[in-house]
């Protein structure tokens, strides 16, 4: 059963802009807990190319370390 996805058009509208921007860029989405972040992202993201990440405050080193190893850059 899909969740209900409520008023987002701003959001999804300034996502698809950023998404067809010809300039490479960084997206981030934060904000309260349970409001919706990361079914926005993954709603977005869809049917694209793109690449979803989400990490915690106490594990951002441990998250970029691993992230950063894996893709090889």
């Amino acid at each position: 059963m899909e969740s209900k996805f409520i008023d987002r058009e701003a959001e999804l509208q300034w996502l698809e802009e950023a998404y067809n921007s010809a300039a490479a860029q960084l997206l981030v989405l934060y904000g309260r807990r349970r409001i919706g972040k990361t079914a926005l992202a993954v709603r977005f993201l869809k049917g694209k190319r793109g690449i979803y990440h989400m990490c915690t405050y106490d594990s951002v080193e441990k998250t970029w370390r691993s992230s950063w190893e894996s893709w090889q850059i």
